[in-house]
């Protein structure tokens, strides 16, 4: 029994994929790009082939995940969805026009989605979210169906949203498109009724970025890996998240996939790189052992100006993990012959996590094919 987390090499950007051993799927934000090629050379990996090739398929054939997450509405975790993920009804999927986009059985989403200002990247999200929510709104009974499903995270206690359909903070979900995970259970962080009324004032977005833990376990053994994802949650959202969290084995990890790909804003201001505040030390102090792992999904980290990726959060990361040497970069952890970087592949099993070479896996497949026989091409 073998678990994977594939965290694609997407530049300043997000699309990571969990697939458990049972085949349930959850894809975290989107980044495929229209265009591979620049001068006649591929520079981006194959985002969509990989999905398809990972993805299980229902009976109509149509590849489809079980719950796809939006962690926020910038154009950097939505890019590419339109075209590639089908919206809209699912009786109205045309096995021709709509061949190879991806069906989504549950949808989570943040509030601020739902904002007219928005990245252009995010309308067709927010098309679907809004078809959804329709079906709840025109039904009080209706609780959710295959391919309708939908979670507003960060429901607030005012009851602004309806509890069929809303999430919040502390609430720990085993299921999703109508069936268990069995194997995984996702705790909810983020975000908080103030982070997104200040999200609402200051036009933030970064600040109501959906923030999780996935425990993933194996037959025989709970809690075999434990991971971090949190779209581009800052240092004031970590330091709420710890001022509202009971039990740090909520934010214990082994993998942790640095915010907004690898800015300083996650140790403090961008305008002050001396300090380092309290809430992203106590984060970092939470690493579960010395295997514990920060990725970096973002460009190549050069010791440069850019924020992000930030070369001195990039340092900071080393100096606080308990082994220096994992932090990895998607951009130069595993990069083919051709110089595309491939996905920094997780594979969970009874004995925790163990990274995969994708360019390896790939050259040996070519290797072990079977030379063709004479006379035929």
């Amino acid at each position: 029994m073998e678990h994977k987390i594939k965290i694609y090499p997407v530049g300043n950007a997000d699309c990571i994929l969990v697939k458990l051993s049972n085949g349930k799927t959850i894809i975290f934000d989107c980044q495929i790009h229209a265009d591979l090629y620049e001068n006649g050379k591929q520079i981006w990996f194959d985002v969509k082939t990989d999905l398809l090739k990972e993805l299980p398929k229902d009976s109509l054939n149509r590849p489809y995940v079980d719950l796809y997450v939006n962690t926020h509405p910038h154009d950097d975790h939505c890019k590419g969805f339109e075209g590639n993920f089908y919206h809209g009804d699912p009786d109205k999927y045309d096995k021709d026009k709509d061949k190879d986009k991806i069906m989504i059985g549950e949808l989570w989403v943040t509030t601020m989605l739902f904002k007219n200002d928005i990245a252009e990247s995010a309308e067709e999200i927010r098309r679907e979210a809004k078809r959804r929510r329709s079906l709840y709104d025109n039904d009080k009974d209706f609780t959710g169906s295959k391919w309708n499903y939908l979670r507003i995270i960060g429901y607030d206690k005012d009851n602004e949203y309806d509890t069929r359909y809303g999430y919040i903070p502390g609430k720990v979900v085993d299921r999703a498109n109508g069936t268990a995970f069995d194997w995984l259970s996702i705790f909810i962080h983020a975000p908080f009724k103030k982070d997104i009324e200040t999200a609402k004032r200051d036009d933030d977005k970064n600040a109501t970025s959906i923030v999780v833990q996935l425990r993933f376990s194996v037959e025989g053994k709970d809690n075999v890996c434990r991971t971090l994802f949190a779209g581009d949650a800052e240092h004031e959202i970590w330091q709420h998240i710890l001022d509202n969290n009971a039990d740090d084995e909520n934010l214990r990890w082994n993998i942790f996939v640095a915010p907004h790909h690898c800015s300083w804003t996650f140790f403090n201001e961008s305008n002050n790189k001396k300090d380092v505040l309290p809430s992203a030390s106590n984060i970092m102090e939470l690493q579960i052992d010395g295997k514990s792992e920060v990725v970096a999904s973002s460009k190549e980290i050069l010791n440069d100006q850019d924020n992000p990726p930030c070369y001195e959060a990039k340092q900071k990361y080393k100096e606080k993990l308990i082994n220096s040497q994992n932090f990895f970069n998607t951009a130069t952890f595993d990069v083919n012959s051709s110089d595309i970087p491939q996905p920094i592949t997780y594979i969970i099993g009874i004995t925790g996590k163990r990274k995969e070479l994708e360019s390896t896996k790939a050259a040996e497949s070519v290797v072990s094919r079977p030379a063709p026989r004479a006379g035929l091409k």
